[in-house]
């Protein structure tokens, strides 16, 4: 049980019950893995797993019976092999007085990643049924009640002998038959005949419904009609094919990262962040608090003869000295009287305007940290 697979399943075969709707296979698909289980079904009456439908011969005069299993156990076959019923499977429509049909639809997975389905259908048809009823009985009434509880009730309630067959059942007991008189016995056919149609028109829906769904299990494991007391002592193999992708496989994880991200992004919405920029202000020992806008970069003369004339000029000359920017007082900047008044550097507009509102005196960015250093000397 513990090293239970598929392989070690095909190879002891003679031993199990095969629930396989498939033969070997050589390669799975990477993203399902194909398991095998057991179950066994339990024989005994009590459990209504598996119910008598016939016997044959085994020779030398001995028979065998036949069962079949049930609506429990096939329904535990399918759901451990993973068989899907579409929406709407075993819905029965009443096709006039005495015919019901109900259709099914299963689907099961694979190895090889493909889907195998089946559709089937079951009618009942009483008028069929009545007639298979009474030539039941007749037979019953003419060769006698082989089935032990419905001999002994037959034995309560009509007139006849038992009859040893001189046969032995399974437990070693010898099998005997109830043989109704002749005087009873259209009396047990109808009779009989009307319990079992009573039956049949209460569950004839019903008995639709699940007709279809059973024949679609077993078509898509391939169950037999009937077993014999020996088979059913051997568990069932079933396989089964589960989603079980690799993780390790980096891209099966992108593959499922993805997917995620497009769940969620589904479900709020996919909304880019915003992003805002927020400007931090300049302490006391760095240049002068300015707002955004009162900062521009100088202008540069488009006048080349003046930009090499600008060059050539030294403080030594007599000239201007180089501003906090990076560039000497020109002829035009002395007419439009932007300079520091301590040191004469050249100054934008906008700076001059501040230094001299907020100062009174317009002056470069160095003059006014030295102004504002001995403003805070003199407070103290």
């Amino acid at each position: 049980m513990q090293n239970l697979s598929i392989q070690t399943v095909m190879k002891n075969r003679e031993s199990y019950n095969l629930a396989l709707p498939f033969v070997e296979t050589q390669q799975v698909n990477p993203f399902y893995k194909m398991s095998a289980s057991l179950l066994y079904v339990d024989i005994s009456e009590r459990a209504s797993q598996v119910f008598k439908v016939g016997s044959r011969s085994c020779g030398n005069g001995k028979w065998e019976d036949l069962y079949s299993l049930t609506k429990p156990f096939l329904n535990r076959l399918a759901t451990e092999a993973g068989i899907q019923f579409m929406p709407g499977s075993g819905d029965v429509v009443k096709m006039d007085e005495n015919t019901w049909k109900a259709s099914a639809f299963g689907a099961i997975r694979l190895p090889d990643g493909s889907v195998r389905t089946s559709n089937n259908f079951k009618v009942i048809d009483l008028v069929t049924e009545e007639k298979k009823y009474r030539l039941s009985y007749e037979e019953k009434a003419q060769r006698g009640i082989s089935d032990y509880k419905a001999s002994k009730e037959a034995a309560k309630k009509y007139a006849g002998e038992w009859v040893d067959t001189e046969s032995k059942n399974d437990q070693g007991y010898p099998v005997k038959i109830y043989m109704i008189a002749e005087h009873d016995r259209d009396k047990y056919i109808e009779n009989s005949l009307l319990d079992a149609m009573t039956q049949l028109r209460a569950n004839a829906p019903q008995k639709a419904a699940t007709g279809a769904i059973l024949r679609v299990i077993r078509d898509l494991l391939g169950i037999k009609g009937a077993y014999t007391i020996g088979e059913l002592k051997k568990p069932f193999a079933v396989a089964r094919m589960s989603f079980s992708p690799d993780y390790n496989d980096p891209v099966i994880k992108q593959m499922l990262l993805q997917q995620a991200m497009q769940s969620v992004g589904n479900l709020f919405g996919n909304t880019r962040p915003v992003v805002q920029t927020i400007s931090i202000p300049q302490t006391a020992d760095d240049e002068a608090v300015l707002p955004a806008d009162v900062y521009e970069e100088p202008s540069v003369s488009q006048d080349p003869d003046e930009n090499q004339a600008t060059q050539k000029r030294s403080p030594g000359d007599g000239q201007p000295q180089e501003s906090s920017h990076g560039r000497e007082m020109t002829e035009k900047d002395r007419a439009q009287d932007f300079c520091c008044d301590k040191c004469g550097s050249v100054i934008p507009k906008n700076v001059w305007n501040y230094s001299y509102e907020k100062m009174g005196q317009p002056l470069c960015f160095k003059c006014q940290k030295a102004f504002r250093n001995q403003q805070g000397g003199r407070r103290s």
